[in-house]
């Protein structure tokens, strides 16, 4: 009985909780966030204010030559900026 109830609450858990979800772009943000980064400190890494601006804004993906000056500048893995 106790392993159907974990089970039902984990079903309900990943149905309406999703708490892992994350994508490139709130990676970036979370980065930006923790290290109190500004946009003009990535426009460089980016290419332009405004290629930031679109990336931000959802309107474009980071490009995989993005992900790897990103990946760099964070020390982090360049696949964290790249959709799976």
């Amino acid at each position: 009985m106790l392993e159907l109830l974990v089970k039902l609450i984990e079903d309900f858990e990943d149905k309406h909780y999703q708490l892992n979800v994350s994508t490139p772009r709130s990676r970036l943000k979370h980065l930006m966030e923790v290290r109190n980064l500004e946009q003009a400190d990535l426009v460089e890494i980016l290419g332009s204010s405004e290629m930031f601006t679109k990336i931000n804004n959802g309107e474009l993906e980071i490009t995989k030559e993005q992900a790897e000056a990103l990946g760099k500048f964070f020390h982090i893995d360049a696949s964290l900026f790249l959709l799976e």
